[in-house]
C-alpha cells in the first residue's frame, strides 16, 4: 500500500496529490499503480496486478501507522525514500543525519536484512531497525531477530505508540530474561564514544550510534543501574557455564553465524 508513485514524467507523486485519471508506477517494482482513497480510507496506491516480491505492495496499514507517526513526532523525516542506485526505498529517510529507518511488521530473512544494511551503509546512511512488538520481542526469537539486536534494531509498540530497547538475555535463539520497555527519543541519534561498558548485551552491540534513553544511554550516564545489570547478566551466565556442553555449543553458534555472514555475501556477490 505506498503512498508515493512514479508519474508518467518519473516525478515523485504523494497521493493525496494524485489524480484518479492518470497512471502511476511503483516505486520499487515499477509495477502499474492507481490511485484509491475513501471516505473511511486515507488517499493511497494500489497495485493493479499481484506482486508479492515488491516490499511496497505487501506494507500493511500498520507499516503505514507507525510511518506516519514518527514522521510526526520527526518533521525531518521523508517517507519511502529512493535510493536508485542500489534499488531500494527507505520506510524512513534522515538525510541531515544519514540515518534509514526500516519498519519491520513481518517476518525476514538473514540474508535482506545483511544486503540492506550493506546497500545502505554503501550509500553512507546507517540503518536502524524498529520491530513490531506484536511480531517479535517473544520468548522464542524470530529469523535474524537475533542479528538485527545486535545491530542498530529496537522494538516499537503501536498500542503503547512508543519506540524502545531493553535488557535482555538470550541464549539459543531464545529470550531467557528481558527488562521493562525503556522509551526511546528517535530524535537525539548520538556517536557512541565509550564501548568498555561491561555488560555482554552492549558489547555485541554492532552500532556507531545510540538514542537518547537507550539501554547504553542508561548504562553509560546511571553507574548503579549498570552494576545491577551486570550483576544481573552474571546470575544468568553461571548456570550456563555448568552446562559440560556450553562451550561447544557457543563454538557451534560461532561457525553457524561465520557460515551465514559468508553466504549472505555470497548471495549478494550473485545479486550484482
Amino acid at each position: 500500500m505506498p503512498l508515493y508513485a512514479l508519474d508518467e514524467e518519473n516525478g515523485i507523486v504523494f497521493a493525496p496529490d494524485a489524480s484518479t485519471r492518470k497512471n502511476y508506477r511503483c516505486l520499487e517494482c515499477r509495477g502499474s499503480l492507481q490511485k484509491r482513497s475513501g471516505r473511511h480510507r486515507r488517499p493511497h496506491f494500489c497495485h493493479r496486478r499481484s506482486a508479492p516480491q515488491c516490499r511496497l505492495y505487501s506494507k500493511s496499514i500498520d507499516h503505514l501507522v507507525i510511518q506516519t507517526n514518527l514522521m510526526k513526532r520527526i518533521p525531518q523525516l521523508k517517507m519511502e525514500r529512493p535510493f536508485p542506485s542500489v534499488l531500494r526505498i527507505a520506510d524512513l529517510c534522515w538525510e541531515e543525519r544519514k540515518l534509514v529507518l526500516e519498519i519491520q511488521c513481518s517476518p525476514i530473512s538473514i540474508y535482506e536484512v545483511g544486503a540492506r544494511k550493506k546497500d545502505y551503509s554503501q550509500e553512507g546512511y546507517e540503518l536502524v531497525w524498529l520491530l513490531d512488538d506484536r511480531l517479535f520481542n517473544k520468548k522464542r526469537l524470530r529469523i535474524a531477530e537475533e542479528q538485527i539486536r545486535r545491530g542498530s534494531g529496537y522494538f516499537v509498540s503501536l498500542k503503547r505508540s512508543i519506540v524502545y530497547d531493553q535488557f535482555e538475555f538470550i541464549s539459543d535463539a531464545v529470550r531467557l530474561a528481558k527488562g521493562p520497555p525503556l522509551p526511546i527519543n528517535l530524535f537525539e541519534p548520538r556517536e557512541i564514544l565509550n564501548r568498555q561498558i561491561p555488560l555482554r548485551q552492549l558489547q555485541e552491540r554492532k552500532s556507531s550510534r545510540y538514542f537518547l534513553g537507550d539501554l547504553y544511554d542508561r548504562a553509560n550516564r546511571n553507574s548503579t543501574f549498570l552494576k545491577r545489570l551486570v550483576e544481573h547478566e552474571e546470575s544468568l551466565l553461571k548456570p550456563l557455564r555448568k552446562d559440560p556442553f556450553y562451550w561447544i555449543k557457543k563454538i557451534l553458534l560461532l561457525i553457524l553465524e561465520y557460515l551465514l555472514r559468508a553466504a549472505t555475501r555470497d548471495y549478494d556477490r550473485n545479486l550484482r
